[in-house]
């Protein structure tokens, strides 16, 4: 493979099963390696749908991801064998985002990261009364990607990230908002105040209910309805 990725892959793996990765991976998937993956492949997936697909190296992707460099390797290896991204001269390409964003979707805990359940109430109010980040997710951040066009009445379950050493008091226990973990990445980069386009679809992916499922196959429709292999710039 170009650029010598395909040795430096298969080091980087025998490095984590040396150290009791794949384990784990099998056995936890709350473990580290499994978020950095996710953060991965949310980067990817998220500068896709940007319409940026090319990454001058593995080491640039992982710097933008918050992620070592072994674990951007380990993090692309995938999608290289399942033909989402390609090597280039120089770096990486993404060659199908929707499989990105599929893996993603499929590999998403929403019960890992939640933590706590609430009332709209005292969500309103914990997002009203501090300074703190925090990003509105699920189908509300569904409809700000959908230019507000809604055909569903009901959103269902509400979502609100926030950085969990941020949330210092108990909340009301409720069964209208869940209160996520906001990771480092999504703290810097998610400044319109809604969970990212990408992190959205998946956490409607792994949301049970008819709601989430309408709104994910909205978004999916929006951005999906040609297939991707028919864009000319897919292979530039």
């Amino acid at each position: 493979m170009q650029d010598n990725l395909q040795p430096r892959l298969q080091e980087n793996m025998q490095h984590c099963l040396q150290e009791n990765l794949q384990p784990r991976l099998q056995e936890n998937m709350q473990g580290v390696v499994v978020k950095g993956n996710e953060l991965v492949w949310r980067t990817v997936a998220d500068a896709a749908l940007r319409g940026e697909r090319r990454w001058s190296s593995v080491g640039q992707l992982a710097d933008e991801s918050g992620v070592p460099l072994r674990t951007g390797y380990l993090a692309i290896e995938r999608l290289l064998e399942i033909g989402a991204m390609e090597p280039r001269n120089p770096g990486v390409a993404t060659t199908n985002p929707e499989k990105v964003l599929t893996l993603l979707a499929a590999w998403r805990n929403l019960r890992k990261d939640t933590i706590a359940r609430t009332t709209l109430e005292a969500a309103q109010s914990l997002m009203d009364s501090s300074q703190r980040p925090y990003a509105i997710g699920g189908a509300d951040a569904a409809l700000v990607y959908l230019d507000g066009w809604n055909n569903v009445a009901d959103v269902g379950m509400r979502y609100v990230y926030m950085p969990a050493n941020t949330i210092t008091e108990p909340l009301p226990s409720g069964d209208e908002v869940s209160i996520l973990a906001m990771d480092k990445r999504a703290t810097r980069n998610w400044t319109n105040g809604y969970s990212s386009l990408a992190q959205t679809y998946a956490d409607l992916f792994a949301q049970a209910g008819w709601q989430a499922e309408e709104f994910r196959r909205m978004l999916w429709s929006r951005h999906f309805a040609t297939p991707d292999w028919d864009q000319k710039e897919t292979r530039s």
